[in-house]
């Protein structure tokens, strides 16, 4: 029996013990979100940032892999992209062969130069400008080998897909991450997935975007506002119920993840109630 025909079971079985004009039902509060994150590239993590139970948030580093080997190429190849000496020394040079061309040029004119000098520092300025053309894409590639380097050492940086909750950490300092291996699982606890199974005859009877109110189980306080985010449109046959999932705001994450609850269409749960 897999784990969600044991989850339907046991919410039919809860509906069944409850009379049904009353409209309130079992539910469970889930994550929103649950992310295992990988790493991008294998090797030795270097550093954790992160512990269990510590809130994160979206781009954040959790953890870093030796990056010895990939930080010296990044330092080459920014000394080679940042260097502009031969780019500069062959402007000069051409600017050198321009200028003796202009004054061959007003020579000729006069008929002081033969025409095959003139030529000559012709095709020498052609071949000057195409060193130069040559010296500026080798500068242009090097800054792209720069990024590329750049970009591979950034894998070896592990972030925070989300904001979220540290749930688990699998690797400590000096361990071998493998590629693609999870590091550690985070959760996403605002807003929070409200799961809840109703019989079918009520199918039609709510609609997404509908309110509903929830109150934890104890020890925690308090009936909340959650607005009916999806609902199944394929039923379970077995238990004769089908699932819909509610968005349970909760921005000071005083209300746990992993807990059953009480949820309630179109009346009330008691007296209290909590924003």
């Amino acid at each position: 029996m897999t784990p969600a025909m044991r989850t339907a079971i046991y919410f039919a079985a809860a509906l069944a013990a409850a009379p049904c004009s009353a409209q309130v039902y079992d539910c469970v509060i889930d994550p929103s979100e649950t992310v295992d994150v990988a790493g991008a590239s294998g090797g030795v993590v270097a550093r954790v940032h992160i512990e269990p139970g510590e809130k994160v948030e979206r781009g954040q580093l959790l953890a870093k892999l030796d990056s010895t080997i990939q930080s010296a190429t990044v330092a080459m190849l920014r000394l080679r992209a940042d260097d502009t000496s031969e780019i500069e020394a062959q402007k000069t040079q051409l600017a050198f062969l321009e200028a003796r061309l202009g004054r061959t040029q007003e020579l000729s004119t006069r008929g002081v130069v033969s025409r095959e000098v003139l030529e000559e520092i012709q095709t020498a300025v052609e071949a000057a400008r195409s060193v130069l053309i040559r010296v500026e894409l080798a500068r242009r590639l090097a800054m792209e080998e720069l990024k590329r380097a750049e970009a591979v050492l950034s894998l070896l940086e592990i972030r925070s897909p989300i904001d979220g909750i540290v749930l688990e950490r699998y690797f400590d300092d000096g361990e071998y991450l493998p590629l693609e291996g999870r590091f550690a699982t985070i959760v996403q606890l605002d807003p929070l997935d409200v799961v809840t199974f109703l019989p079918v005859a009520e199918y039609g009877t709510i609609q997404e975007g509908d309110m509903a109110q929830v109150r934890p189980a104890p020890p925690v306080d308090g009936v909340y506002q959650a607005e009916i985010q999806r609902i199944d449109r394929v039923f379970d046959v077995a238990s004769g119920t089908f699932g819909l999932h509610l968005r349970l705001d909760n921005p000071d994450l005083s209300i746990p993840a992993g807990h059953r609850c009480k949820v309630a269409f179109g009346s009330e749960i008691g007296t209290s109630s909590s924003d």
